[in-house]
């Protein structure tokens, strides 16, 4: 698998779709801010909030991906765009445009699942909300390919920036009894288990092109 992490000598992309979805965050905020406030939850639960009672009795399936393009409050919004923007530059040049974008996705959906059954599981009727889940997705991801690649000299210095900005994310949202753990813990054990996937087809796509060209 092609590394780019922590190489200062190649010309660097810039990371187009992860610009993209921070602007659609952005303008999901502005669009519910137009309507309402998004701080109050009722108006929340109206605009496609995580909300269990309607996920579930309402069958409303859409809120698994609507809710992570919320935001409750514009501090909300700046703390997990700066996640994406620092995250999404390091991995959309490592793992390619589709597979971050795909990993993205599938996290803040899966993140949005557990999130769901654990809050069942405890009685709980909670309003939720917030592209956390899928950033944790690429937190996991970007473990991942940390813990590959931990012997490879170009991204062996990386390792520690990385590794401390993770695990500051983890502990301050498990400490923060207002952050839906849940949706993390989901999301990031989503984006961990995508990352190995990819990291395993691209193995054994590299190993049957190389057989072909001999």
């Amino acid at each position: 698998m092609h590394l780019v992490l922590g190489k200062n000598t190649e010309r660097k992309e810039i990371p187009l779709f992860t610009f993209i979805l921070a602007a659609v965050n952005v303008l999901a905020f502005l669009a519910v801010e137009a309507g309402g406030s998004s701080l109050d939850s009722e108006y929340m639960i109206r605009v496609g909030a995580m909300y269990e009672p309607a996920f579930w009795g309402e069958q409303e399936y859409y809120r698994v991906i609507t809710s992570f393009f919320l935001h409750f409050g514009i501090e909300h919004l700046i703390n997990n765009m700066i996640s994406l923007l620092v995250l999404g530059y390091a991995l959309e040049q490592s793992i390619g445009k589709v597979w971050f974008c795909f990993i993205y996705m599938i996290s803040g959906v899966f993140s949005g699942l557990v999130s769901v059954g654990y809050h069942l599981y405890k009685g709980q009727e909670v309003v939720s909300c917030g592209a956390s889940g899928a950033i944790y997705g690429l937190m996991g991801a970007l473990m991942v390919l940390l813990l590959i690649a931990y012997n490879r000299g170009n991204l062996r210095l990386q390792i520690p920036r990385f590794a401390l900005y993770i695990a500051i994310s983890l502990y301050s949202g498990a400490q923060d009894p207002g952050i839906d753990n849940a949706a993390h813990a989901g999301g990031f054990a989503g984006g961990a288990v995508l990352c190995i996937i990819m990291c395993i087809m691209k193995k054994i796509f590299t190993e049957r092109k190389e057989r072909v060209s001999e």
